[in-house]
């Protein structure tokens, strides 16, 4: 199963599903947050299911962000980008495509490359 695969492609599963959640979430937080402060309505459910919901699944995507940068060997400014990113609507997802265009994909294609030409010496 991917989501308890090791290494880094389990890594970025992991980290790519809860990108995703955590962008989701926090649109409808931001939303509900302005028309509370505008004054069109209460909105005291709404914020409490997604401010919780946002809080408690941002600390598990700081969690899976630190283990990819880890696993990836990641260099600090991208980490602060990927724990800064699941503060702000919608650049979670331009974050995550980034991560992985830029920093994971070459990384996956270069063990790939290795593990091929092992594979052939051998």
């Amino acid at each position: 199963m991917r989501l308890t695969q090791r290494g880094l492609k389990g890594a970025l599963f992991r980290y790519q599903i809860m990108a995703n959640i955590v962008g989701v979430l926090i649109i409808p937080l931001f939303i509900f947050t302005g028309l509370h402060i505008a004054g069109a309505g209460s909105f005291k459910l709404e914020l409490a299911v997604f401010g919780v919901g946002h809080g408690y699944l941002y600390i598990v995507y700081l969690i899976t962000a630190g283990f990819l940068a880890l696993k990836a060997r990641l260099h600090i400014p991208w980490i602060i980008l990927m724990f800064a990113a699941g503060l702000i609507p919608g650049v979670t997802f331009l974050t995550e495509w980034l991560v992985v265009t830029k920093k994971i994909h070459p990384q996956l294609a270069a063990q790939a490359a290795e593990a091929a030409s092992e594979s052939g010496v051998s």
